[in-house]
């Protein structure tokens, strides 16, 4: 069948599996005038205008600490609660040292590829362009899903600010229209179910900070983030400072057990977007290759502290019955203001008194105000959470546009402000529509098992960058279909024919470990595809093996899913390596990213099933855009179909110009890199 009669292209499998490779290796030939070209391009040709390097390590660190500390500390502060008890501040903490070492693995991805599009790029270099697709479509649960769960928040703090405020306090006005408006008359909808108009406002404020430029965006941030963390060091000073925090509110820590722990870090891990967030700025990042491994270490630690202990104080200062799921933070310090920890445990479940603006007598009236205060300054937190989501998404989606898997509209760069304008603005829209309609605990979940899926991806393409020759990233064309050594080094007895002839005599642990020796003595090429398959093993049997523990199925599943994925890192272990790049490098190579796969393995086992059912169908949707659209018009797919087609070779090292290209010119005073210039030295 041909291509316009069939829904599936000719040659599927090579189209799927293509991959970027990583650099070019004659560096002589790379052209001099690149820079010239890239200005020239934005000035002359608005459609090739590019991105700018403006943003220093301060600028990183803001940025993600601004994009994490938002719903995760003003909202899933409660809702964590409500699984977890006090031991969610023990989740925060589960989810900062399991981000650990996907940091790690983020940190040499961003040194040596300094392109936005973040775990999306380095899927395509390290699996494929079908992969590729699946997290660059996952990352938009991380980004749009999350900036519309954190404007969902920001509008029930700010209506929580103003129903707060004496006017309106005064005649008993909630406002409930602001945030819980009601579709009467919208057909096939619920009575109970309720729309929030007031979050379509951020988003919109939002939206036209960012059409403004980077530099810009980055002043705004920096701004909103330095208030958000005074209100939360405020918090923290005034539960401390005042004795409410109670050792009875902390006891016990683990209601729900340590199971409990687990599902409160599944719950909230989607608050640690904050360096991937990082990692989509590469291409705006002054000397990519020393800050952006700064900037994503230094934002998961920042985050994970801050996290921490607000977490503690907060639940420690009230009974997690009176914080709720919308306002803990507010609703902690109001608590404390109006009654004393006696009276708190009496209203536990209603909060009636407790929680009243108008209580008197005052108990503690600088808490009191306190609250008011936080409730106000909440809206910056959540505005940079809010801000620097949409800031994240379009550039994953320029990215992918520019391969070609997406609408060309998205590649459009504005030739004055230099950012995806039109990308910026139908984000926007989406997010808008999103955050009206769709409550924050429906989302939450989904969220988290999409950034576990990223993460895992960014963890396994490290372990089989590492395993695979520099050159050989974009071809296994030298590797049997079985994944096996190459046919000449069969042909001279290096197979595992006469390994197996050997081990007769041997235990079969001994035959084992004399096979894998035989392979890590060898060269790096000949692995095979053994990393791609032992790296997926590992991370499936991970997976299986939390869902059969926290589902409550037969232990010999839990068992021999972990005999697997043993045996599957011990393979890993003993297989060679390729040199390490001159660049930041994730150490330990493969025992980091492995622990990083176990731990983003066993959180996504954790999650309920109903996330894996949405997760399914939001990729079954993927999926059609894919095959519809991407694969008919990937760059890769119509190079590779020109007829004219140069040698396998000089096509792949006309790719790797690209990104090599793009790593030389990080350190240029202007910082602009211009690929279209690229282009043009093709003909």
């Amino acid at each position: 069948m041909s291509s316009s009669s069939s829904f599936f292209p000719p040659n599927i499998r090579t189209r799927m599996t293509r991959r970027k490779p990583l650099c070019f290796e004659e560096v002589e030939n790379l052209p001099q005038d690149i820079t010239k070209s890239s200005t020239a391009d934005s000035n002359a040709n608005p459609s090739k205008a590019t991105l700018r390097r403006t943003l220093s390590l301060a600028d990183l660190i803001l940025y993600g600490v601004g994009c994490s500390v938002g719903a995760g500390i003003y909202c899933l502060v409660g809702l964590g609660a409500e699984i977890a008890g006090p031991g969610i501040a023990l989740s925060f903490a589960l989810c900062g040292v399991a981000c650990v070492f996907t940091a790690l693995a983020y940190g040499e991805f961003a040194a040596r590829i300094p392109v936005t599009g973040s775990a999306y790029v380095y899927a395509y270099v390290t699996f494929g362009e079908f992969v590729a697709w699946l997290v660059g479509w996952n990352l938009t649960l991380n980004y749009a899903f999350s900036a519309s769960v954190v404007a969902r928040s920001w509008a029930e703090y700010l209506a929580a600010f103003i129903r707060g405020l004496p006017y309106f306090d005064a005649r008993g006005l909630e406002l409930l229209w602001l945030t819980r408006m009601k579709l009467y008359y919208v057909p096939f909808v619920p009575e109970t179910y309720t729309c929030s108009p007031l979050s379509i406002v951020i988003v919109a404020l939002c939206t036209a900070v960012l059409v403004t430029g980077a530099q810009e965006s980055s002043n705004f941030n920096n701004a909103m983030t330095v208030l958000n963390l005074g209100m939360l060091g405020f918090v923290v000073f005034a539960g401390l400072g005042s004795g409410t925090v109670e050792s009875e509110n902390l006891t016990p820590f683990f209601p729900e057990g340590f199971g409990g722990v687990l599902r409160g870090s599944g719950l909230v891990f989607f608050a640690f977007i904050g360096f991937d967030m990082v990692a989509c700025l590469s291409e705006e990042v002054k000397n990519p290759e020393k800050n952006m491994p700064l900037g994503i270490v230094g934002t998961l630690v920042a985050t994970t502290g801050i996290y921490v202990a607000v977490a503690l104080v907060v639940i420690g200062m009230a009974p997690f019955d009176l914080l709720g799921g919308d306002v803990p933070i507010v609703n902690a310090l109001l608590a404390n203001g109006c009654c004393t920890h006696e009276e708190q445990l009496i209203d536990a479940k209603t909060g009636a008194e407790c929680l009243n603006q108008a209580c008197s007598p005052v108990i503690r009236p600088v808490l009191l105000y306190g609250s008011r205060v936080v409730s106000f300054g909440a809206i910056f937190g959540l505005t940079t959470g809010t801000f620097t989501s949409l800031m994240g998404q379009p550039r994953i989606f320029y990215r992918m546009a520019m391969d070609g898997l997406l609408f060309k509209i998205f590649a459009r760069v504005d030739a004055k402000t230099q950012v995806p304008t039109e990308g910026i603005i139908l984000t926007g829209l989406l997010c808008s529509a999103l955050s009206c309609f769709v409550y924050l605990d429906a989302l939450a979940n989904l969220i988290s098992l999409g950034t576990l899926s990223v993460f895992t991806f960014v963890d396994a393409g490290v372990i089989i960058l590492r395993m695979r020759p520099v050159e050989d990233v974009d071809s296994d064309s030298d590797i049997d279909d079985e994944g096996g050594l190459p046919t000449a080094s069969r042909q001279t007895g290096t197979g595992s024919s006469s390994i197996t002839e050997e081990g007769f005599e041997e235990s079969l642990w001994e035959v084992v470990v004399a096979k894998y020796r035989r392979y890590a003595s060898g060269p790096v090429e000949n692995n095979g595809s053994r990393p791609t398959y032992h790296t997926v093993i590992f991370t499936l049997c991970t997976i299986f093996a939390s869902m059969a523990y926290s589902n409550g199925w037969a232990i010999s599943v839990s068992i021999l899913c972990l005999a697997f994925a043993t045996y599957s890192a011990f393979v890993l272990m003993l297989l060679p390596k390729s040199a390490p790049p001159d660049t930041f490098q994730c150490p330990y190579i493969p025992a980091v990213p492995l622990i990083g796969l176990a731990c983003n393995g066993y959180m996504m086992g954790s999650l309920p099933m109903s996330s894996w059912q949405f997760l399914m169908m939001w990729l079954f949707t993927g999926l059609f855009v894919y095959f519809g659209y991407g694969i008919r018009h990937s760059v890769l797919g119509v190079e590779g179909d020109k007829e004219s087609m140069p040698s396998r070779r000089q096509t792949s090292s006309y790719t790797s110009l690209v990104w090599e290209g793009t790593r030389l010119l990080s350190d240029d005073a202007t910082g602009d890199v211009s690929l279209h210039g690229l282009h043009e030295h093709e003909t």
